[in-house]
């Protein structure tokens, strides 16, 4: 067993990080017009979209939180978001794709002004800012706080030491890296590296299963048996539990169904991240094969991660080892499968997955960088990116730039969120607060022709208010006591009850000041689903 980071480990994490730096500049010699910079010309091939797409909404979250959670609630998890894929893929497919290409946008948000005014336009790209420095932040922290704790390791203690100065060192390099190759190489080397970097997921994922399967002899079956036994032996749990009405129980299959589904259909109508790249390819038949290759490898990648974390489990479990470096299921979960790779597999290997972690952190990060910097191009210059427009790029570096120091600043100040949620149950909690309520505005806009704009904003706020409480509750609670206010016992209630109650909250609120106010005075013609063909 390795008690320390090999130097071959290290060399792969450093490759790696040069590999992708200079992607990033043999792209930018390329680029030619703000077109090229922010949708690579709406020339990108289908299969690289939609294996970008992918590679961001996944990230490092999904790639330390998945094979983590099997230690957790088991399979519950992964066959409730398998569930939801059907219903969010028909939805996207059906509607939301053939709707947003039509108006030839760079920015979703425009959008918003078109539909309600420019109010609405304003508060949809305030949320994803937010939205997104936070999503990247977290992206940073969780990436910096897994390679440190497997890189800062005193042996004698048998943990690992890490520092906030050597926590913020690994913060600062990973930010330093994705602002650079996303500034130089615009929407093109996002997409790119997006590529590489899923194939580099991919191999790490297949190296521990297979190495797995050939150290104890076993198979998935097995993986499976040794997880529902794991289970079980923890507090009488449930090993599958399928649905439940408390809102305090942690996962059913149906709740993380329900959830996952919210969280699909709002990322995929309002989320620059995602829709810029359906904006980069050529028409609407390109952009469905996109979401369909995306679609797909996700499917495939989070099965994969499921499969990693139960091979990681059977491998401790069945052969009554401790846990590597004083980790605990209850605090470290997400740590596991990075502490098992550089603790347990051949020098080099450790690195590989190491930097496959590097590699899904850095997909979303170049992603939330290059969006927001087309965003406040797009809402400071006020003009559409075409080929005769070459001067909207070094404000867009510039923008870039800001952004990633503002990412980093994030991941630094997330360092004290409560341990106890884990990866899973922080996300709706922080970045995901936002989410229901930014896509529930664009479903306004779509399917309530009714409402006006100040019925939209006022149903947004009611919906993020919503979120901020269902997740906060706790926190509140103990602020209320210390405040010398009676208890009210309130419920700490399970992360997946948040987005869907808080996209009811907002499509509710619409629906009540539409029905209380006069029908909108704009002209909808073209900008609502009942009128598109208008």
């Amino acid at each position: 067993m390795h008690t320390s980071l090999s130097q071959i480990d290290l060399a792969v994490i450093v490759l790696y990080l040069l590999t992708m730096l200079a992607l990033g500049i043999g792209l930018s010699r390329r680029k030619a017009s703000d077109e090229d910079y922010f949708l690579g010309g709406r020339r990108m091939p289908w299969f690289a979209v939609g294996i970008s797409v992918i590679a961001s909404l996944l990230s490092s979250l999904t790639y330390l939180s998945e094979p983590g959670e099997v230690w957790k609630s088991g399979m519950t998890h992964m066959v409730g978001k398998m569930l939801a894929i059907p219903l969010e893929m028909a939805i996207v497919w059906l509607f939301f794709i053939p709707f947003l290409m039509r108006f030839r946008f760079t920015s979703a948000y425009e959008y918003l002004e078109a539909r309600f005014g420019f109010g609405a336009r304003r508060l949809g790209v305030g949320l994803f800012l937010v939205l997104v420095v936070l999503w990247m932040g977290f992206v940073v922290f969780a990436s910096a706080k897994a390679l440190a704790a497997v890189i800062f390791f005193d042996p004698v203690a048998n943990r690992s030491i890490v520092e906030n100065s050597q926590l913020f060192a690994v913060i600062g390099t990973i930010g330093v890296v994705a602002t650079l190759y996303t500034m130089l190489g615009g929407m093109r080397a996002v997409i790119w590296t997006d590529v590489i970097q899923v194939a580099i997921l991919v191999g790490g994922g297949l190296l521990t299963v297979g190495y797995v399967a050939w150290a104890t002899g076993s198979g998935i079956g097995d993986w499976y048996n040794t997880a529902s036994d794991y289970l079980s032996s923890q507090a009488n749990q449930e090993p599958f539990p399928w649905f439940s009405l408390d809102p305090t129980v942690r996962v059913t299959v149906i709740t993380v169904a329900i959830n996952m589904c919210v969280w699909h259909i709002c990322t995929h109508v309002a989320n620059q991240m995602t829709v810029q790249r359906y904006f980069s390819t050529s028409d609407v038949k390109a952009a469905r094969r996109s979401f369909v290759t995306g679609s797909l490898m996700g499917v495939v990648l989070n099965l994969m991660l499921a499969v990693v974390g139960l091979a990681v489990l059977h491998y401790y479990v069945s052969q009554t080892i401790p846990l590597d470096r004083g980790l605990s299921v209850e605090k470290d979960r997400d740590l596991i499968f990075p502490t098992f790779a550089v603790s347990r597999l051949p020098p080099g290997v450790g690195g590989a997955i190491l930097a496959a972690l590097l590699a899904a952190a850095m997909s979303s990060i170049d992603s939330g960088i290059n969006s927001i910097a087309t965003v406040l191009t797009v809402e400071l210059r006020g003009t559409q990116p075409t080929t005769a427009h070459r001067d909207n790029v070094p404000l867009a570096r510039t923008i870039t730039l800001v952004a990633g120091l503002f990412i980093t600043i994030a991941a630094c100040a997330l360092t004290y969120l409560p341990e106890k949620w884990g990866i899973v149950g922080a996300m709706p909690r922080t970045f995901n607060a936002v989410t229901a309520p930014l896509g529930g505005l664009f479903l306004i806009g779509m399917f309530f022709p009714r409402v006006g704009e100040f019925g939209a904003i006022a149903a947004t706020a009611c919906g993020l208010l919503t979120s901020l409480f269902l997740g906060y509750i706790e926190q509140i609670e103990h602020r209320l006591h210390a405040l010398g206010w009676t208890s009210l016992n309130l419920p700490d209630v399970s992360f997946t009850w948040i987005m869907p109650s808080a996209l009811a909250v907002t499509l509710g609120a619409a629906l009540l000041f539409g029905a209380l106010s006069e029908s909108p005075r704009r002209d909808l013609r073209g900008l609502t689903w009942y009128t598109r063909k208008e």
